[in-house]
């Protein structure tokens, strides 16, 4: 059973979930002809917080990769939030579409909240990054409730099988990056 808990942590690990995100936002935009600059710099985010969180590992910074101790995280969330702003700029200025811009603003902002919220508490950065992004593919018209509340659930279901996670916990990051993801993308960028 831990096995396969680890491995659905792992199959929706937040680096994951944000580059297969952008990729299909990217994509469903295309029409023919895929904006590489965009696609490029929607993904770099997440392959730059990829490359430090390997770094910090490295130094001794870090001592895993799901940032199991809360403190340890404090630094590798900081260089999300700078990631993401840059990249939410650069998306702005090549004038992406609102979604694909909007989803970066939240990953800034939200990372920027869990960083707030992790001095003082440990969240669900496994649920904070699935959830988000399933908001940002529900308003982009991927509307498939029983897969996506599935998702939900495993993933929830997994990180407490692992005991990485208090259920309050779990449920604080879904409601979280679902409601704060919805919101900004739906009265910021898309105006709906």
């Amino acid at each position: 059973m831990i096995n396969l808990a680890y491995l659905i942590s792992q199959f929706f690990h937040p680096l994951i979930v944000e580059i297969t995100t952008f990729t299909i936002l990217n994509l469903t935009f295309a029409g023919i002809f895929v904006d590489y600059k965009i696609l490029f710099i929607s993904i770099l985010p997440g392959i730059s917080v990829l490359a430090t969180a390997i770094y910090l590992k490295k130094i001794g910074s870090l001592s895993d990769y799901n940032g199991i101790i809360r403190q340890e995280r404090l630094s590798l969330i900081s260089f999300g939030v700078i990631y993401h702003g840059i990249g939410f700029l650069l998306l702005r200025y090549l004038d992406a579409a609102p979604i694909i811009q909007g989803l970066m603003f939240c990953y800034s902002l939200n990372t920027g909240f869990v960083w707030i919220i992790t001095t003082k508490w440990k969240i669900s950065i496994h649920l904070i990054g699935l959830g988000g992004p399933l908001a940002a593919l529900w308003l982009n018209g991927a509307q498939y409730p029983i897969i996506m509340f599935t998702f939900i659930f495993l993933l929830c279901y997994s990180r407490l099988i692992l005991k990485a996670h208090t259920p309050m916990q779990v449920i604080i990051g879904s409601l979280f990056s679902i409601s704060f993801t919805y919101f900004q993308l739906k009265y910021l960028f898309l105006y709906l």
